[in-house]
């Protein structure tokens, strides 16, 4: 049976339909592979201990005045001492670094970070003292609310499944993070 069309192995053809890692040796079936023939533990072979994850987000108006996002933003800042490079250890793009620290000056009574412009004497910026304060107060009222959030984790304990959801355990959250 012959036939005038070429064969979608032959080189120079394509498939009309994309073939996502079916065949191609290439970055992303290799990658696929190490994915796929990584160690990891069964889910069902692992003691999985419930827990609360709490997102405390502080709300002005109609802007988020702090959050965690944010937290770590003004610990970036206190640990490089540039917003830029804060940015970059976040993956975020310098605009968008400086416009969560723009949102956070404009919603508190005193700006959390003080920064100089750059140039030939190179820029910078800071927390002020009033910054740390307000890092320190989020800080504290997380670790209380997740203290509150774990005492009542005991209510669900008995609800919970004997065994976690069947999934890809690298999915599955360390009880640490």
């Amino acid at each position: 049976m012959s036939s005038d069309k070429p064969l979608l192995s032959e080189p120079g053809t394509t498939s009309p339909v994309p073939r996502t890692g079916v065949g191609r040796v290439g970055e992303k079936t290799q990658e696929t592979h190490k994915r796929r023939t990584k160690k990891t533990v069964h889910p069902r072979r692992c003691f999985v201990e419930p827990r609360f994850k709490l997102t405390l987000r502080l709300l002005y108006g109609t802007e988020i005045a702090f959050g965690p996002g944010k937290a770590e933003l003004l610990e970036a800042i206190e640990q490089t001492g540039s917003i830029s490079a804060a940015g970059r250890s976040m993956d975020m793009s310098y605009r968008r670094a400086w416009l969560l620290v723009d949102t956070m000056n404009r919603s508190f009574r005193e700006p959390v970070v003080d920064a100089s412009r750059g140039g030939r004497h190179g820029g910078g910026a800071h927390l002020t003292p009033f910054g740390r304060d307000v890092l320190e107060r989020y800080r504290e009222v997380q670790g209380a609310l997740q203290q509150v959030a774990d005492t009542y984790l005991r209510l669900f304990r008995p609800c919970m499944a004997t065994t976690p959801p069947i999934g890809d355990p690298a999915e599955i959250p360390h009880p640490d993070s």
